[in-house]
């Protein structure tokens, strides 16, 4: 299944068992961004409108499916308390830091360099599948305690941000990775694995699972990010 579907992911078809759903929604930043408005009157305006639409993709995730949903410091902690209130905080594994580096600094408070990717899994024997990185130590992989394949992933993950001179970028604003959205897919789920982004963008997470052997669900309301991210995903090996 490779499907990409324009609509709301409160209305639209979606399909049961899913084995992850990763949602990437607006951040609650204040800013209308023109492919999307991400003002909202309060956090409890953001907050209602986000929680029934990640429930929805609670509801639909298979047996030991997994849960990953993406912000920042506005409302992680909020966003994290009302998905407690139906997805079990007992289900709840990871608080992974995204850490990455990017224009901008300030004067005023400490420059805020990292998103969070919030982690539930659902029931019993859920997916996770151990990734190593290198060591930061260099030339240690053949001392004794050492694994030749580096060391076991933590939950702080550094992946640079998309270079503004990438071939990468495709112009639609926050625009992730194609290194995340694969490190996503490689822990969290197996090959032909169904994954549902139901706020796309430019289609990264099709991307990603394009190219690491799963089936995809992609759904965003505005039919430009549609448009996007099928054309990213018909161009060799969905450049």
């Amino acid at each position: 299944m490779e499907t990409l579907t324009t609509g709301d992911i409160l209305t639209c078809p979606l399909p049961y068992n899913l084995n992850l759903c990763y949602l990437d929604p607006p951040y609650n930043t204040g800013t209308n961004f023109g492919a999307f408005n991400d003002q909202w009157a309060n956090i409890d305006a953001y907050t209602a409108y986000l929680t029934p639409r990640i429930k929805r993709c609670w509801d639909h995730l298979a047996e030991g499916g997994n849960l990953i949903v993406h912000v920042d410091w506005r409302a992680v902690h909020y966003l994290k308390v009302a998905i407690d209130q139906f997805a079990n905080p007992n289900n709840f594994h990871n608080e992974i830091v995204w850490a990455y580096n990017s224009g901008g600094a300030s004067k005023r408070h400490l420059s805020r360099k990292h998103d969070t990717l919030l982690w539930w899994a659902k029931g019993e024997g859920w997916t996770f599948n151990i990734q190593r990185e290198p060591y930061a130590t260099p030339n240690v992989e053949h001392r004794p305690g050492f694994h030749p394949d580096g060391r076991m992933l933590t939950d702080v993950w550094n992946i640079p941000f998309i270079s503004t001179t990438s071939k990468e970028r495709t112009g639609y604003p926050t625009q992730k990775p194609v290194a995340l959205a694969e490190r996503i897919i490689n822990v969290f789920s197996n090959p032909d694995d169904l994954i549902c982004d139901p706020f796309c963008g430019s289609g990264t997470t099709g991307v990603a699972a394009q190219q690491l052997g799963r089936r995809f669900y992609l759904v965003d309301i505005n039919p430009d990010a549609i448009a996007t991210a099928e054309q990213r995903l018909s161009g060799p090996s969905g450049a």
